[in-house]
């Protein structure tokens, strides 16, 4: 094994155990980003653990592009990180994604691993390819070539079931086809139930492994629900992880228990994780038990003095919140019931605990904007700066992807072009008139997202094609293929490849 390998493995910390050095059933969890990005990933972790507690089940991972640190390019073969296996000796190659640039990945990594991307080229004794995650249960079909099966929902009420299919290597696909939540694409295409876990208390929902080389560097991360209560028409969450379920208190606390025994910092991660009805007791909580406790994005209306207390108690020294815009009447078109008030005295809030930095996300490309629509971020944070002279503000510019199954799912978008032309003048005005450290997303990256998010199977030579190039090289796939951008970022109507997935199943652990 290289000896880099060793030094990453020398960083971690197993939570749950040491994994099985054999198993009747090999599996390498394949997530197709950075190593770093994947231990920050709750769905790579929680699908870790699932598999490692089962004893028959080798579980390894694999990362692409990789570990991406200087002095260790790859060696032309993708390998698993704990045995230094190549992904072609392993029985099931698992891939969880979460967002559909990552989709572009995939192709390469299984090349990379000696392994033939589209399934219907692979012979019997390659591996199985199942593809599952957040961007799979939105829309599966751009990536149903590659796969020998998909996966739509939460995998936590069939992990069982999985696994036993797949321990019946004559029949896996046939087998998962009768698993619920299973799309098999070799199979008459058919709408596949989402599948939802009933009750989250029943499976916690962790890290599994710590590492100070993941995003969030030695941080016990627990979710505290799943859903979100709010109405934004842009929001992917809302919709594939119907109904809202939040963990118990006592749950979420119990979790963060065990991790304070190998760390101090724990952190609390979800859609909505200042929604939680019983949040300024989780976050008191976790102080009490000599925890450092931080949060991923805070709702603005959620922000009460006694949670930023216990934030701002345990070292946080920023705060996360997404206004989208600076306009009412783009707010209201949004579905952001959320007044700029509301915005306001929670960074005052903040303020006065003694937080130093806020994190505002704004995005531009939504439906009717203007330019002069635009331009009002820019007013907002200058308004902001004056008024809390204190604090350091961090402002990045997404750019709206419509996302299946959301009430803007259908909307047409602007071209690159127009969008990248209005973020200059957005850029321009915030540098000029605040202080603010800016990031802004790509255009081109959002209409490749978009198209992604939109497709069908057509797209999949696209995919493979451009896997490992940059938004130009996805473009030329398209025409290479006789598709056109402007079709997938005009308005859409008829039926959408992403209908596929139907109604929500709601089950319990194990059934």
């Amino acid at each position: 094994m290289p000896a880099w390998r060793r030094e990453i493995l020398a960083d971690e910390t197993y939570l749950f155990g040491a994994p099985a050095d054999s198993g009747l059933l090999r599996i390498a969890l394949l997530f197709p980003n950075a190593y770093e990005v994947g231990m920050a990933n709750l769905a790579l972790q929680g699908l870790y653990r699932l598999l490692a507690a089962r004893p028959e089940v080798l579980v390894e991972r694999a990362f692409y592009p990789g570990i991406p640190e200087e002095g260790r390019p790859h060696d032309g073969t993708l390998r698993s990180l704990e045995h230094d296996t190549a992904l072609g000796a392993f029985d099931v190659i698992a891939i969880t994604s979460s967002f559909e640039l990552d989709w572009l990945s995939i192709p390469a990594a299984l090349r990379e691993g000696g392994v033939e991307p589209f399934a219907d080229e692979r012979g019997l004794d390659e591996p199985l390819v199942i593809i599952g995650g957040p961007a799979v249960t939105s829309n599966p079909l751009p990536l149903a070539p590659f796969a020998d099966a998909l996966f739509v929902g939460e995998v936590e009420p069939v992990s069982d079931a999985m696994v036993e299919a797949l321990l019946d290597p004559e029949d896996a696909p046939g087998r998962l086809a009768e698993v619920p939540g299973f799309l098999v694409p070799s199979q008459e295409p058919h709408s596949i139930e989402r599948v939802a876990l009933e009750n989250l208390d029943a499976v916690p929902t962790t890290s599994a492994i710590l590492t100070p080389r993941s995003e969030f560097p030695d941080t016990f991360l627990v979710e505290t629900g799943r859903g979100c209560p709010r109405g934004c028409r842009f929001c992917l969450a809302r919709q594939i992880y119907h109904p809202v379920r939040s963990r118990s208190a006592d749950s979420i606390l119990a979790s963060a228990q065990l991790g304070l025994q190998f760390t101090d910092r724990v952190g609390l991660v979800g859609a909505g994780v200042a929604d939680h009805p019983q949040i300024e007791q989780i976050a008191t909580g976790i102080v009490a038990m000599g925890g450092q406790v931080s949060t991923s994005s805070l709702r603005a209306e959620g922000v009460t003095p006694a949670l930023m207390a216990a934030l701002a108690g345990s070292g946080q020294r920023s705060i996360t919140l997404a206004p989208e815009t600076a306009d009412e009447e783009l707010a209201t078109a949004l579905g952001k019931r959320m007044s700029f008030e509301a915005v306001r005295d929670a960074i005052g809030l903040a303020d006065e605990a003694g937080v130093t930095e806020v994190k505002l996300y704004y995005m531009v490309g939504i439906p009717g904007e203007t330019d002069a629509a635009a331009l009002k971020i820019a007013d907002n944070v200058d308004g902001l700066e004056c008024e809390f002279g204190g604090l350091r503000f961090t402002i990045s510019i997404g750019v709206l992807s419509p996302k299946p199954h959301t009430e803007l799912a259908r909307e047409a978008v602007p071209d690159p072009g127009a969008v990248g032309r209005r973020l200059k003048k957005l850029r321009g005005a915030l540098t000029s008139r605040t202080k603010a450290q800016v990031s802004m997303a790509s255009p081109r990256w959002a209409a490749v997202q978009t198209a992604l998010s939109r497709g069908g199977r057509e797209l999949a030579p696209v995919i493979a094609a451009a896997s490992g190039k940059g938004p130009g090289g996805f473009a030329d796939a398209m025409r290479d293929s006789g598709l056109s951008m402007d079709d997938y970022l005009a308005e859409q109507s008829g039926p959408a490849p992403w209908e596929i997935v139907g109604e929500c199943r709601l089950m319990g652990a194990g059934e």
